[in-house]
């Protein structure tokens, strides 16, 4: 075998110049650090539908913590119109999210009209009756995705929740800022 690679790249083993030792490391296991290998927090660039998809993106959001996030909004400014900005924001956002949805909907869709067709010219009855009951749990989930951006569109329902989250929240922002400015003075 070493004849063969002697052969092959025309070198012989006294031609490799030796690895000096200031250059060998010590490469045992308890150097390596976990942060190398392993990333505790996903970086995600498309917020709630990169762990999750379809309407579960939406009900994610819509359980988030708007009344921290109210309340930190007003610790920066404790102004009545930076608070309607920003619970239009948590609209627009919502809106963005079921846009994402509905495109991941409809082309989740397509693929199972594909494959139903394919597979029912193929035989597959067992394979195309799980396939339309996928279709018919999508076709639900797109009903509850109409239904979330009617209520967004209305101000009522689940968009609702989330706003008045977001405004307990900043009206208790308000209040700690008053407690802890105002109330702890002595006249």
């Amino acid at each position: 075998m070493t004849a063969l690679f002697k052969n092959i790249f025309g070198r012989n083993d006294a031609s490799i110049p030796p690895v000096p030792e200031s250059f060998k490391e010590d490469r045992s296991v308890k150097d390596i650090k976990e942060e190398i290998f392993i990333e505790k927090n996903a970086i995600s660039s498309d917020g709630y539908l990169s762990n999750t998809k379809g309407i579960l993106a939406i009900y994610h959001y819509l359980e988030g913590d708007f009344e921290t996030k109210g309340f930190n909004d007003a610790m920066v400014s404790p102004d009545e119109s930076y608070k309607r900005e920003n619970v239009q924001l948590i609209k627009y956002d919502l809106e963005i999210i079921i846009q994402k949805v509905r495109i991941y909907h409809d082309s989740l869709l397509k693929d199972l009209d594909f494959h139903i067709l394919s597979r029912s010219r193929a035989g597959l009855v067992d394979l195309v009756e799980e396939l339309k009951s996928r279709k018919t749990d999508l076709m639900e989930h797109i009903q509850k995705v109409n239904e979330i951006d009617t209520s967004l569109k209305s101000n009522n329902g689940y968009c609702e929740r989330a706003i008045l989250s977001y405004q307990r929240g900043f009206t208790k922002g308000m209040a700690s800022i008053t407690q802890a400015s105002l109330l702890t003075k002595s006249f």
